[in-house]
C-alpha cells in the first residue's frame, strides 16, 4: 500500500508517517506540506491512499481531494481535521472517512483496514532486474526498451547502489569518467535522466525511480533482482552467478569483487 499525507503541520506529517510505517502492509509513505508538490508526485507515481488536512492555507484539503479525483479517481481519501464539524465535507468528495486530531495508531489502522482488500488488485507490473552477465530489465517477462545506452547504464548504476542515493556529480563521474564536471556534461546528464524517466514511464514502472533534488535512487521494493537475492544468501541466486556482473560497466567491478569475496571466488 502506497500512502501520501498532506498537511501544513510537520509534526502531524511525522506522526502519520511513523504510524503508517509500522504496518507491514504499507510499502511507502511520502509526506508533503505543499499541496502542489503532492499533486506533482501523484501524477508520476502510484498512490493508494491520501491523508489530507482539511484546513491548509494555500489549498484546502477539499480542493486537493477534488483534483486528486480528476487525475487519479481510484485514490482513497482520508481527511485529517481538528474539528469534528468539518467531517461532513468528506462525503462530498467521495472520501472513505476521516480522523480527528490528535489521532492514535488504532484510528489510522481502522481507516486503512476499510480498503486493504482492494489494494492487491492494483499492484503494478512484475519487474525483474538481471545483473548477472549483462544488465537487463524485464517487465512482465518482456525486455524493457531504452532509447539510449546511457539511460540504461544510469538505471544499472542506481540498481548497483541497492537503494542508496547517487548524486548528479557521482553519476556523471561513473557514466563519463573522462569528462570534466562542467555545464556541458551536466546538460548531457539531464537529457539521459529524462530519457530514463520516459523509458520507465512507457513501461509503466516509473515508480521504481526516486528522483529528489540532485539525488537519485531506486525503490528496491518495486522489483526483484538476482544480485539482491544473492546478498540475502539465496541458494538459487548463488548457483546462477557465473563470475559475471554487469558486464561492460567499469564502475561495476567493485561490486563484482565484493560478490567474489563473499563467495570465496577471488
Amino acid at each position: 500500500m502506497n500512502i501520501i499525507a498532506v498537511d501544513d503541520e510537520n509534526l502531524v506529517l511525522e506522526d502519520i508517517k511513523d504510524i503508517c510505517e509500522g504496518f507491514d502492509f504499507v510499502t511507502s509513505v511520502n509526506t508533503f506540506s505543499n499541496p502542489a508538490d503532492a499533486l506533482e508526485y501523484t501524477v508520476l507515481n502510484n498512490v493508494d491512499v491520501a491523508f489530507l488536512d482539511i484546513e491548509m492555507p494555500v489549498m484546502s484539503g477539499i480542493e486537493l481531494a477534488k483534483r486528486f479525483n480528476r487525475i487519479r479517481p481510484d485514490i482513497k481519501i482520508i481527511f485529517v481535521t481538528g474539528f469534528k464539524e468539518y467531517a461532513y465535507y468528506a462525503f462530498g468528495v467521495n472520501a472513505i472517512g476521516y480522523i480527528l486530531k490528535p489521532f492514535s495508531d488504532d484510528m489510522i489502522l481502522e481507516q486503512l483496514n476499510k480498503i486493504r482488500p482492494d489494494i492487491p488488485h492494483r499492484y503494478g507490473p512484475k519487474v525483474f532486474v538481471k545483473t548477472f552477465g549483462y544488465f537487463d530489465v524485464f517487465v512482465d517477462g518482456k525486455p524493457m526498451h531504452f532509447s539510449s545506452s546511457k539511460s540504461k547504464e544510469l538505471l544499472a548504476l542506481l540498481v548497483d547502489r541497492r537503494g542508496g542515493s547517487v548524486s548528479t556529480e557521482n553519476a556523471v563521474s561513473a557514466l563519463w569518467p573522462d569528462r570534466a564536471y562542467d555545464e556541458s556534461v551536466q546538460s548531457l546528464f539531464r537529457k539521459v535522466l529524462k530519457s530514463l524517466r520516459t523509458a520507465l514511464s512507457d513501461a509503466g514502472v516509473l515508480d521504481i525511480l526516486i528522483d529528489a533534488r540532485n539525488q537519485r535512487s531506486v525503490d528496491t521494493s518495486k522489483f526483484d533482482c538476482d544480485s539482491y537475492k544473492l546478498f540475502k544468501d539465496d541458494p538459487e541466486a548463488i548457483k546462477e552467478y557465473q563470475n559475471e556482473y554487469m558486464n561492460g560497466y567499469a564502475w561495476a567491478k567493485q561490486t563484482k569483487q565484493h560478490i567474489d569475496n563473499l563467495l570465496g571466488r577471488n
